[in-house]
């Protein structure tokens, strides 16, 4: 059923903004944006078809991300909820290394999204095989497109 799909059409329209928020939240947890995450960030900008303008630009040294408690969230389902934590998790990984302030974060959404302690252990376990199954050579806007289509093909099966 998603073979040939893309990021843009893996994931609703409400989520999108919300991902890419909160992937910013995580790649800005330690206030020092690592190239790989402003690298990821931009990707994932790229495959949502989000375009952000002045001060939300993902380059911009005067962006500062949504704090994760005023995310828009009330229109996403509990499957959006789950795709953008995962890709949450996925980017607190991209430099290789899990800061505390990015685990801090990624608890912030956890209880944001209202999901349950077993769920966010899955989820952060599938965004780490995810991260290790990255091609090394494989570009960013590439990574990040499987990415949210093989975790919203990984969110379709198991149960909850």
């Amino acid at each position: 059923m998603l073979r040939g799909m893309s990021a843009l059409n893996a994931i609703s329209q409400p989520a999108r903004e919300v991902l890419l928020e909160a992937l910013m939240s995580v790649a800005w947890a330690d206030r020092t944006l690592a190239d790989e995450e402003r690298k990821a960030a931009q990707a994932a900008a790229m495959s949502l078809g989000l375009v952000l303008p002045g001060e939300r630009d993902l380059a911009s040294p005067d962006r500062t991300p949504i704090p994760p408690e005023q995310l828009a969230v009330d229109a996403l389902n509990t499957r959006d909820r789950e795709l953008v934590f995962l890709c949450a998790a996925w980017m607190a990984f991209a430099d290789e290394v899990e800061d505390p302030s990015e685990t801090q974060i990624l608890d912030r959404l956890q209880r944001r999204f209202e999901l349950t302690e077993e769920r966010v252990k899955w989820l952060k376990e599938r965004a780490h095989e995810l991260r290790d199954e990255q091609a090394p050579d494989a570009s960013w806007w590439r990574a990040f497109d499987k990415l949210v289509v093989e975790a919203a093909k990984a969110l379709q099966g198991p149960a909850r």
